[in-house]
């Protein structure tokens, strides 16, 4: 797998994240789309020597959204994701759509399940220099990482 080119976007994930499907806030959106082209579209997201297939789609109701709904929520309970989970989103340089999510987890005693000093769902279009690699060989132990492939 080839080194990321920077953090796509990072979230904390809701009870709608959780229960249904992810919603891609709107923030993000202009920049997820266009990586997709047409949409609904089929990704995978590989985890711990398993494969989930996932349906990214646009939201019908309300405002126009990517979201990931068919098989996302058996990920999530797979993956024992839960509200105030922080995923990171990074896109691979390899040129594909590849992408590798980490998630992380809200300390133990924290029972509003939210990560400290962590800022409202956002979004970062970062450059990568040699901190940003370097972090990324470095995981922290309370992250997991994902890939996610199209």
């Amino acid at each position: 797998m080839a080194a990321h080119s920077g953090i796509f976007f990072f979230k904390e994930l809701t009870d709608t994240d959780v229960k249904k499907r992810l919603v891609v806030p709107k923030e993000y959106q202009d920049f997820f789309l266009p990586s997709y082209g047409r949409l609904p579209a089929k990704i995978k997201l590989m985890f711990d020597g398993k494969i989930w297939e996932v349906k990214c789609t646009v939201r019908t109701k309300g405002y126009l959204r990517p979201v990931l709904t068919v098989g996302w929520k058996m990920f999530v309970v797979a993956n024992e994701l839960k509200v105030g989970d922080r995923i990171t989103m990074y896109k691979d340089e390899d040129g594909f759509s590849h992408y590798m999510v980490e998630v992380e987890k809200p300390p133990a005693g924290n029972q509003h399940g939210t990560l400290p000093n962590s800022p409202a769902p956002s979004f970062i279009h970062h450059e990568p220099d040699e901190t940003t690699v370097e972090y990324r060989r470095e995981v922290p132990k309370n992250t997991t990482s994902l890939i996610l492939h199209r």
